[in-house]
């Protein structure tokens, strides 16, 4: 299964609070997608997870568009 997030339009912090949201509801090896225009998001969200186990894989789909992929791990 995977989550998708839309996160368009909002501005720091609120990506990054979505984001550990949703990762805290997943079971192991369910991903999320977040999907933001604001260009701190990729890093925030990045800062915010890595104390967790997970995979991040950070995509510009179309200029200014992230896409941040999240897996969870265990």
């Amino acid at each position: 299964m995977v989550r998708k997030v839309d996160c368009l339009g909002d501005f720091c912090p609120v990506p990054s609070i979505k984001a550990k949201h949703t990762f805290k509801g997943l079971k192991k090896g369910e991903k999320a997608i977040i999907v933001s225009d604001h260009s701190c998001a990729p890093s925030n969200i990045r800062d915010v997870l890595k104390q967790y186990n997970c995979n991040i894989e950070i995509n510009e789909v179309m200029e200014g568009i992230y896409e941040i992929i999240i897996e969870k791990l265990d």
